[in-house]
Protein backbone atom coordinates (compact mmCIF):
# COMPACT_ATOMS: atom_id res chain seq x y z
CA UNK A 1 0.00 0.00 0.00
CA UNK A 2 1.36 3.82 -1.23
CA UNK A 3 2.13 6.38 1.57
CA UNK A 4 -1.51 8.12 -0.14
CA UNK A 5 -3.25 5.25 0.26
CA UNK A 6 -2.37 4.57 3.72
CA UNK A 7 -2.79 8.72 4.71
CA UNK A 8 -6.38 8.10 2.84
CA UNK A 9 -7.67 5.42 4.86
CA UNK A 10 -6.17 6.29 8.43
CA UNK A 11 -8.23 10.27 7.48
CA UNK A 12 -11.29 8.23 7.00
CA UNK A 13 -10.59 6.01 10.27
CA UNK A 14 -10.33 8.99 12.39
CA UNK A 15 -13.47 10.75 10.93
CA UNK A 16 -15.02 6.92 12.05
CA UNK A 17 -14.83 8.23 15.11
CA UNK A 18 -16.84 10.69 15.46
CA UNK A 19 -19.80 8.64 13.35
CA UNK A 20 -19.48 5.35 15.13
CA UNK A 21 -18.36 6.99 18.35
CA UNK A 22 -21.06 5.69 20.13
CA UNK A 23 -20.82 1.78 19.12
CA UNK A 24 -16.93 2.32 20.32
CA UNK A 25 -17.75 2.69 23.92
CA UNK A 26 -18.14 0.83 27.16
CA UNK A 27 -22.16 1.16 28.05
CA UNK A 28 -21.24 1.03 31.44
CA UNK A 29 -21.08 4.09 32.98
CA UNK A 30 -18.20 3.58 35.72
CA UNK A 31 -15.96 1.16 33.04
CA UNK A 32 -16.81 4.13 30.33
CA UNK A 33 -15.16 6.51 32.61
CA UNK A 34 -12.08 4.32 33.15
CA UNK A 35 -11.84 4.20 29.15
CA UNK A 36 -11.76 7.74 29.10
CA UNK A 37 -9.64 8.40 31.54
CA UNK A 38 -7.24 5.61 29.91
CA UNK A 39 -7.48 7.17 26.73
CA UNK A 40 -6.73 10.73 27.88
CA UNK A 41 -3.50 8.86 29.48
CA UNK A 42 -2.60 7.57 25.68
CA UNK A 43 -3.30 11.33 24.57
CA UNK A 44 -1.13 12.92 27.13
CA UNK A 45 1.70 10.52 26.40
CA UNK A 46 1.56 10.96 23.06
CA UNK A 47 2.28 15.24 23.74
CA UNK A 48 5.03 14.46 25.86
CA UNK A 49 6.94 11.29 24.38
CA UNK A 50 7.10 12.53 20.89
CA UNK A 51 4.65 15.56 19.93
CA UNK A 52 6.58 17.42 22.51
CA UNK A 53 10.20 16.35 21.05
CA UNK A 54 8.59 17.04 17.41
CA UNK A 55 7.61 20.21 18.61
CA UNK A 56 11.17 21.73 20.13
CA UNK A 57 12.54 20.69 15.95
CA UNK A 58 9.73 22.41 14.73
CA UNK A 59 10.68 25.35 16.83
CA UNK A 60 14.34 25.22 15.44
CA UNK A 61 13.42 24.98 11.90
CA UNK A 62 10.95 28.38 12.65
CA UNK A 63 14.03 30.10 13.71
CA UNK A 64 16.41 29.55 11.19
CA UNK A 65 14.06 29.49 8.47
CA UNK A 66 12.40 33.14 10.02
CA UNK A 67 16.35 34.29 11.08
CA UNK A 68 16.25 37.51 8.43
CA UNK A 69 12.83 38.51 8.79
CA UNK A 70 12.73 40.73 12.24
CA UNK A 71 10.11 39.06 14.13
CA UNK A 72 9.71 39.63 17.57
CA UNK A 73 11.19 36.65 19.28
CA UNK A 74 11.03 34.02 16.78
CA UNK A 75 13.23 31.57 19.13
CA UNK A 76 9.67 31.44 21.24
CA UNK A 77 7.06 31.59 18.26
CA UNK A 78 6.27 27.51 18.25
CA UNK A 79 5.58 27.60 22.25
CA UNK A 80 3.95 30.56 21.95
CA UNK A 81 1.41 29.11 19.42
CA UNK A 82 1.08 25.56 22.03
CA UNK A 83 -0.18 28.26 24.43
CA UNK A 84 -2.31 29.82 22.08
CA UNK A 85 -3.97 26.62 21.47
CA UNK A 86 -4.52 25.99 25.60
CA UNK A 87 -6.04 28.99 26.07
CA UNK A 88 -8.43 28.66 22.90
CA UNK A 89 -9.63 25.36 23.93
CA UNK A 90 -9.57 26.10 27.48
CA UNK A 91 -11.54 29.47 26.98
CA UNK A 92 -14.04 27.20 25.16
CA UNK A 93 -14.76 25.13 27.87
CA UNK A 94 -15.22 28.25 30.12
CA UNK A 95 -17.74 29.85 27.86
CA UNK A 96 -20.15 26.58 27.14
CA UNK A 97 -19.74 25.89 30.91
CA UNK A 98 -21.01 29.31 31.70
CA UNK A 99 -23.80 29.25 29.48
CA UNK A 100 -24.65 25.68 30.23
CA UNK A 101 -24.58 26.78 33.93
CA UNK A 102 -26.98 29.34 33.45
CA UNK A 103 -29.68 27.13 31.41
CA UNK A 104 -29.75 24.63 34.29
CA UNK A 105 -30.28 27.52 36.55
CA UNK A 106 -33.48 28.45 34.75
CA UNK A 107 -34.36 24.55 33.71
CA UNK A 108 -33.38 25.09 30.25
CA UNK A 109 -31.69 22.74 27.74
CA UNK A 110 -28.18 23.04 27.12
CA UNK A 111 -27.90 26.68 25.32
CA UNK A 112 -27.43 26.71 20.84
CA UNK A 113 -24.98 29.47 21.79
CA UNK A 114 -22.80 27.11 23.67
CA UNK A 115 -23.58 24.23 21.53
CA UNK A 116 -22.40 26.04 19.00
CA UNK A 117 -19.77 27.88 20.17
CA UNK A 118 -18.11 24.55 20.95
CA UNK A 119 -19.03 22.56 18.01
CA UNK A 120 -17.27 25.26 15.95
CA UNK A 121 -14.09 24.67 17.50
CA UNK A 122 -13.89 21.41 17.83
CA UNK A 123 -14.13 21.78 13.82
CA UNK A 124 -11.26 24.20 13.22
CA UNK A 125 -9.32 21.34 16.03
CA UNK A 126 -10.76 18.78 13.16
CA UNK A 127 -9.36 20.78 10.03
CA UNK A 128 -6.12 20.32 11.83
CA UNK A 129 -5.61 17.49 13.19
CA UNK A 130 -6.59 15.81 9.92
CA UNK A 131 -4.19 18.20 8.34
CA UNK A 132 -1.31 17.27 10.61
CA UNK A 133 -2.23 13.58 9.86
CA UNK A 134 -0.75 14.47 6.17
CA UNK A 135 2.45 16.29 7.16
CA UNK A 136 3.15 15.20 11.13
CA UNK A 137 6.83 13.28 10.84
CA UNK A 138 7.36 12.20 14.04
CA UNK A 139 5.23 9.22 14.32
CA UNK A 140 4.16 6.58 11.79
CA UNK A 141 0.91 7.46 10.45
CA UNK A 142 -0.65 4.32 12.59
CA UNK A 143 0.65 5.06 15.77
CA UNK A 144 -0.42 9.22 15.19
CA UNK A 145 -4.12 7.71 14.18
CA UNK A 146 -4.30 5.50 17.02
CA UNK A 147 -3.19 8.81 19.54
CA UNK A 148 -5.89 10.89 17.81
CA UNK A 149 -8.38 8.43 17.85
CA UNK A 150 -8.68 7.78 21.34
CA UNK A 151 -8.57 11.71 22.17
CA UNK A 152 -11.69 12.30 19.25
CA UNK A 153 -13.00 9.30 21.34
CA UNK A 154 -12.96 11.02 24.54
CA UNK A 155 -14.00 14.07 23.03
CA UNK A 156 -17.12 12.48 20.94
CA UNK A 157 -18.25 10.97 23.98
CA UNK A 158 -18.23 14.41 26.18
CA UNK A 159 -20.50 16.41 23.66
CA UNK A 160 -22.94 13.58 23.34
CA UNK A 161 -23.49 13.74 27.04
CA UNK A 162 -23.58 17.44 27.13
CA UNK A 163 -25.37 18.53 24.11
CA UNK A 164 -27.58 15.03 23.48
CA UNK A 165 -29.64 14.53 20.73
CA UNK A 166 -28.35 18.01 18.70
CA UNK A 167 -24.99 16.25 18.55
CA UNK A 168 -26.51 13.36 17.56
CA UNK A 169 -28.18 14.39 14.40
CA UNK A 170 -25.95 16.97 12.98
CA UNK A 171 -22.69 17.58 15.17
CA UNK A 172 -20.84 14.20 14.97
CA UNK A 173 -21.32 14.50 10.93
CA UNK A 174 -20.08 18.02 11.07
CA UNK A 175 -16.69 16.76 13.30
CA UNK A 176 -16.01 13.95 11.01
CA UNK A 177 -16.34 16.08 7.63
CA UNK A 178 -13.79 18.73 9.36
CA UNK A 179 -11.57 16.16 9.93
CA UNK A 180 -11.91 14.72 5.73
CA UNK A 181 -12.04 18.50 4.63
CA UNK A 182 -8.22 18.93 7.04
CA UNK A 183 -7.21 15.44 5.31
CA UNK A 184 -7.91 16.35 1.64
CA UNK A 185 -6.36 19.96 2.40
CA UNK A 186 -3.14 18.12 4.07
CA UNK A 187 -2.97 15.59 0.42
CA UNK A 188 -3.82 18.39 -1.85
CA UNK A 189 -1.45 21.37 -1.00
CA UNK A 190 1.60 22.02 1.15
CA UNK A 191 2.60 24.41 3.45
CA UNK A 192 5.73 26.17 4.27
CA UNK A 193 7.65 24.64 7.23
CA UNK A 194 7.34 27.99 9.28
CA UNK A 195 3.52 27.69 9.36
CA UNK A 196 3.45 23.92 9.67
CA UNK A 197 5.64 24.80 12.62
CA UNK A 198 2.84 26.91 14.15
CA UNK A 199 0.09 24.38 13.00
CA UNK A 200 1.81 21.91 15.03
CA UNK A 201 2.62 23.93 18.21
CA UNK A 202 -1.61 24.44 18.11
CA UNK A 203 -2.03 21.33 17.89
CA UNK A 204 -0.13 20.24 21.01
CA UNK A 205 -2.07 22.76 22.92
CA UNK A 206 -5.71 21.80 21.96
CA UNK A 207 -4.20 17.67 22.74
CA UNK A 208 -2.83 18.63 25.82
CA UNK A 209 -6.10 20.90 27.59
CA UNK A 210 -9.04 18.60 26.03
CA UNK A 211 -7.07 15.97 27.47
CA UNK A 212 -6.93 17.21 30.58
CA UNK A 213 -10.68 18.82 30.68
CA UNK A 214 -11.40 14.93 29.60
CA UNK A 215 -9.63 13.55 32.75
CA UNK A 216 -10.34 16.20 35.18
CA UNK A 217 -13.54 18.01 33.91
CA UNK A 218 -15.31 20.05 35.90
CA UNK A 219 -16.68 17.56 37.65
CA UNK A 220 -13.43 15.70 38.31
CA UNK A 221 -14.49 12.18 37.14
CA UNK A 222 -11.27 11.07 36.51
CA UNK A 223 -9.31 8.44 37.47
CA UNK A 224 -6.13 8.26 38.15
CA UNK A 225 -4.52 4.18 37.30
CA UNK A 226 -6.54 4.19 34.19
CA UNK A 227 -5.25 7.76 33.39
CA UNK A 228 -1.70 6.22 34.22
CA UNK A 229 -1.89 2.94 32.45
CA UNK A 230 -2.91 4.44 29.64
CA UNK A 231 -0.01 6.76 29.18
CA UNK A 232 2.23 4.48 30.53
CA UNK A 233 0.91 1.85 27.92
CA UNK A 234 0.83 4.21 24.96
CA UNK A 235 4.78 5.42 25.94
CA UNK A 236 5.65 2.48 25.91
CA UNK A 237 4.40 1.00 22.40
CA UNK A 238 6.26 4.92 21.21
CA UNK A 239 9.71 3.72 22.84
CA UNK A 240 9.49 0.33 21.34
CA UNK A 241 8.34 1.54 17.71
Amino acid sequence: MNALAIQLSAIFALACVFVFGKYLRISSPVYSQYWLSAAAGASVAYVFVRALPEMSEAQEVFTRVTFNRGLPFPELHVYTAALIGLLFFDGLEHMASRSGAADRVRGDDASPFAYRLQLGGFAVYGVLVGYLMVHQRSLPTLLYLIAMALHFLAVDHALEREYGSPYERTGRWLLASAILAGGLAGILTSMREELLATLLGLNCGGVIINSMITELGSEKKGHFWPFCLGAIAYSLLLLLI
